[in-house]
Formats: C-alpha cells, sequence, structure tokens
C-alpha cells in the first residue's frame, strides 16, 4: 500500500510525498523547510522517513526549500546535471547529490525510479514514474505538450498527477505580456485543460485508480474549467480523480 500526499500545487510552491508507511520520497520541494515539515507533520507522516528529494526541474516553485530541508534531514537530493548546474549557480544545492541522467532508472531504498525528458522550458527537466512492488505512480507537472515517448513512460500507471495548467481564453485575456502568454502556450510551457484531458484517451488504462490535476494556475485557471475537460473523458472511468491546489488542505490518497 502507497499513499500520495500532495503538500501543494501550483506557481507558489510544488510538493508531493509518495510514502509506504516506513519510508517515503518527495517529488520537489518548492515552499520553506518549515513549510513543507509543516505540511507533511499535517498529514500524518514522518519526515525522518524520507529517503529523498526527486528534482523534476530548477524553477525556483519546485526547489525553493530544497537545500535546507535535505540538509536538515541528512537526504540527498536527486537531479539531473543540468538541473545541478543551475542550483549551483544559485548557491542552493544541498549538501547530498545524487545525479542522474534524463532517462535514467535508480532505486531509492525499495523504490523504483524511473525518470524521462519533459518538453519545459527548464535546461534539463524530467517527469518521474515512481514504482514499489507492482504499484506504479506517473508524475509529470510542468509540459507543455505530451508526445509519444511521454506517454509511453506514463500510459497504464496506477495514479497520475498530470498538469492542467491554464485555459487559453483566461491566458489571452489576462494582463500577461505577451511573450509569457506566448510562452506558457508553447511547447515547452504549459499544458491546458483540453490538451491535459485529452491526452487522458491515450494514458488512462484498466489499471488507472486515481488521477490528479496539478499545477493549475490561479491567474489563468480555474478548478470548474479543469473539471469540465476532466469530466468529458473521465465520466465513465470507474477511477477517481481530483483537482489539486496551492494552499495545504489536501487530502491523501491511498493505493
Amino acid at each position: 500500500m502507497l499513499t500520495i500526499a500532495p503538500l501543494g500545487s501550483g506557481s507558489k510552491g510544488n510538493a508531493l510525498i509518495i510514502s509506504s508507511g516506513t519510508e517515503s520520497l518527495a517529488i520537489d520541494a518548492g515552499f520553506s523547510r518549515r513549510e513543507m515539515l509543516n505540511r507533511i507533520r499535517s498529514r500524518h507522516l514522518a519526515a525522518e522517513n524520507l529517503r529523498a528529494v526527486l528534482i523534476t526541474h530548477e524553477h525556483a516553485d519546485h526547489t525553493n526549500g530544497c537545500r535546507v530541508f535535505c540538509d536538515q534531514l541528512g537526504i540527498p537530493a536527486c537531479m539531473t546535471p543540468g538541473t545541478i548546474r543551475k542550483l549551483r549557480q544559485r548557491g542552493a544545492l544541498p549538501q547530498q547529490i545524487r545525479q542522474f541522467l534524463p532517462g535514467a532508472r535508480f532505486s531509492v531504498g525499495n523504490f523504483v525510479v524511473e525518470s524521462f525528458p519533459v518538453p519545459h522550458d527548464a535546461v534539463e527537466p524530467v517527469g518521474f514514474v515512481v514504482g514499489y512492488g507492482t504499484i506504479r505512480i506517473g508524475v509529470a507537472t510542468d509540459l507543455g505538450e505530451i508526445g509519444d515517448d511521454v506517454a509511453g513512460h506514463l500510459c497504464g500507471c496506477d495514479a497520475l498527477i498530470l498538469e492542467s495548467n491554464y485555459d487559453p481564453d483566461m491566458l489571452a485575456n489576462s494582463d500577461r505580456e505577451l511573450k509569457l502568454k506566448r510562452r506558457i502556450a508553447g511547447p515547452a510551457g504549459h499544458l491546458e485543460n483540453a490538451a491535459a484531458a485529452r491526452a487522458l484517451t491515450r494514458l488512462v488504462t484498466e489499471r488507472t485508480k486515481l488521477v490528479l490535476f496539478a499545477h493549475v494556475s490561479a491567474e489563468c485557471n480555474q478548478p470548474e474549467l479543469v473539471a469540465r475537460e476532466a469530466g468529458r473523458v473521465l465520466a465513465s472511468r470507474a477511477l477517481h480523480w481530483e483537482i489539486l491546489s496551492q494552499d495545504g488542505d489536501i487530502p491523501c490518497f491511498t493505493l
């Protein structure tokens, strides 16, 4: 049995805990050390069970607490060479680093981690499939599109954590600069609601029991719009799905 505990998801911070009960992994550490620990305790999880933090890419909303959090717990941060380089430039590297190349497969405790490259405007961004026994959890929270390679990794997971970042009309009508709008909507930007929902027609199988929609924009999206698109695809599926929020009031999910 595994517990998925989202600590928060959005432009102000992202972090996720996957726990077997005796050992845990974190994916990203986008909150301060104190906030990370508070949110972990609020979900009745033990921080001392954490074995490592997996870092998807260098953007601050995924790495803000990485250095201090890892150093306090004495655990490594696992990241690609490009991400290491960017965090080193910012003085944000933890004392313990475990390097992997995009596409690498490695073990952390009894977890088996598969990494895969994703199209995003970062140096060397990746998604992950975390395996524990027969359970597989796919995570892709910052990417502009889902091509065949990404879909091949995510297809058939027991749980999916997938970005549904923006609504195209809300983005177009926002006060953001045109350059930023184009970046977000580009192939290396973020995933819009309808594209995320369409992708699920390829990713969800009879094995899939849980879908969590992540990184929902506070300015250019609404949970109701995510739900509308998701409902069109998932209404007839025998699975549970929810939309993650930025704050700490998010339930845990068990597989």
